[in-house]
């Protein structure tokens, strides 16, 4: 689902006491967002906006009323400011990170984003944080992601992608721009899959769901996987069995996607980290055939942060079709690796396994 971005202007309302400590000095803090031209619409209510204190983990939230003011106090320190509301048509969501409370102004602007909740190919669920053996040991062969037709209009899988990003583990990203914000290309780490097909080879029907496992198999019951596991994934659609690294084992029941790209040859599986990484599916643009995609030298780049000579894929964001930020359940080990206008927002687990 590409978002559509709107600028948005709430002043939020209310009086709320942030501190542990009774003896902190507290500092007001407004936060101000603005429709844009040509949108109608004055009643403000309904949107969540949350505080949190980035170092602490101290936290607040509150709900705009129909004229949406609303202030905040709170101690000194870092901070992270999120909004969120659906409506029957969006899902509005922004965030403003690492926000030095003093500074230089007291009021900061929010932009939301609004993310249609109708038409095209969108992440229905995410499985990645993998599952306990009966013997305690760690076991994640059983993750997979179910992508959902969410159109009136049969979509052909054909030439879609997937992959996760670099960062993957939800630490703070190295790939921004002289100004500090996210690239507009974003690294491809690991395996990049693409759907084979000609074109219209494979169908995926309105209101119906596509599901890729990381190995095609009966979790449960399949004397290879984990009898406490959750998920009996022999009937997948798709799965990634990377051939080039001679580990991975191929549920023959199961079609496979192409590895078109990997920045890789010796790991097992396609991970997705079980700490939560971004994901986005994508398509190349009309015309471009990965295999002359990725014989373009102009399409890798090498960590900015970095002395390693690895070469990741990079995706213009504008080939995004749907993102999603999965982040790390710690509040201080949160970071965004997704440009706003993809998710404004973040998601997590309690937990691994």
């Amino acid at each position: 689902m590409k978002s559509l971005k709107l600028v948005f202007a709430v002043m939020l309302t209310g009086l709320f006491l942030y501190s542990c400590d009774p003896e902190a000095e507290l500092y007001k803090v407004n936060v101000t967002v603005e429709y844009p031209d040509g949108y109608t619409g004055s009643d403000l209510s309904g949107i969540t906006i949350k505080i949190v204190n980035s170092q602490s983990g101290i936290k607040d939230s509150a709900t705009t009323d129909v004229n949406g003011l609303v202030s905040f106090e709170v101690e000194s320190g870092a901070y992270t400011i999120t909004a969120s509301m659906l409506t029957d048509e969006f899902a509005f969501n922004g965030i403003l990170e690492n926000q030095s409370i003093p500074g230089t102004v007291d009021d900061y602007t929010l932009t939301l984003n609004a993310a249609s909740l109708s038409g095209g190919l969108v992440f229905k669920e995410i499985y990645y944080t993998g599952s306990k053996t009966t013997e305690d040991k760690s076991y994640y062969s059983d993750q997979f992601h179910e992508i959902y037709n969410n159109s009136d209009e049969v979509i052909y899988l054909d030439g879609l992608c997937i992959g996760v990003l670099q960062p993957t583990s939800s630490s703070e990203s190295p790939w921004v721009d002289s100004e500090g914000n996210l690239m507009d290309v974003l690294p491809v780490t690991f395996m990049t899959w693409m759907w084979p097909g000609t074109g219209m080879d494979y169908p995926l029907e309105p209101r119906t769901s596509t599901v890729l496992a990381q190995d095609g198999i009966d979790h449960k019951d399949d004397p290879l996987g984990n009898s406490n596991s959750p998920v009996n994934l022999g009937m997948a659609d798709w799965e990634t069995y990377f051939e080039t690294s001679g580990k991975d084992a191929d549920a023959p029941a199961v079609p496979n996607l192409v590895s078109i790209y990997s920045t890789t040859s010796t790991m097992n599986d396609w991970l997705h980290s079980v700490f939560g990484a971004a994901v986005i599916i994508f398509r190349l643009p009309t015309g471009v055939d990965y295999a002359s995609f990725v014989a373009d030298a102009s399409n890798f780049m090498t960590n900015p942060a970095s002395s390693s000579s690895t070469e990741y894929l990079m995706v213009n964001k504008e080939w995004v079709i749907d993102a999603v930020e999965i982040v790390r359940v710690e509040e201080t080990k949160r970071y965004k690796r997704l440009p706003v206008d993809l998710d404004a927002g973040m998601v997590w687990c309690d937990g691994t396994y």
